[in-house]
């Protein structure tokens, strides 16, 4: 049985260690071990409201050789700057995939991902490293998703869409089909794709444009 590390101690890394006991191998091939603070020190509040033992943080940490590992911080920079840490001590990450999740059988998918409730991952899918599909969130048939990129609640892509790594979807913003977002975008909450966004851009609006 192998043991789960949270790395994040935010509100996010609490609602992850809510959906991980509804989740895929819960109790069967992994069970709960407590939370790893990252390298910013939050304030004392924060950690009051945890229902794990704090372990330490990701740099003092020792691995252990049941450890398995999943990064519960939404900004995709900070995931991956801590994600590096423990791969390069010989962490290992595996998917988190809540039981009311629907992810077709021929998806391809990365490790470090959390798949929250009610999330829809469709045929011939592709998916990276270290994504985050918060609730309600999902992506059409055929599409595209790079490392270390954000899905917040009820965003997605349509068929054919693709976005880079390290790019953040807002609340219910969307994609249409055959839309390109390219690596470290902002999509604003309740904007709409229609074509292309570049590298680095933040757009906002239906549809959805350079702020």
């Amino acid at each position: 049985m192998k043991h789960l590390v949270i790395i994040g101690v935010g509100g996010f890394a609490r609602e992850v260690f809510r959906y991980s006991m509804a989740s895929r191998g819960y109790g069967e091939e992994w069970i709960l071990k407590g939370f790893l603070d990252g390298d910013v020190v939050l304030p004392d509040y924060e950690y009051e409201k945890l229902e794990l033992p704090l372990l330490g943080n990701v740099d003092d940490y020792e691995l252990q050789p049941d450890d398995v590992f999943i990064c519960a911080i939404a900004d995709s920079l900070v995931r991956k700057r801590l994600t590096d840490k423990i791969r390069q001590k010989g962490g290992h990450f595996i998917n988190i995939i809540s039981t009311s999740a629907i992810i077709h059988g021929n998806v391809r998918m990365g490790e470090g991902n959390i798949v929250c409730p009610f999330v829809n991952i469709n045929d011939r899918s592709v998916v990276g490293d270290f994504v985050i599909f918060n609730v309600r969130s999902g992506i059409g048939h055929d599409s595209q998703v790079g490392s270390y990129t954000s899905f917040m609640g009820g965003a997605g892509l349509c068929g054919y869409a693709k976005i880079g790594k390290n790019s953040f979807m807002a609340t219910y913003s969307v994609a249409l089909p055959h839309s390109q977002i390219g690596d470290g975008c902002y999509i604003g909450a309740g904007s709409i794709v229609f074509k292309r966004v570049k590298d680095g851009q933040k757009v906002f609006g239906n549809p959805a444009m350079p702020i």
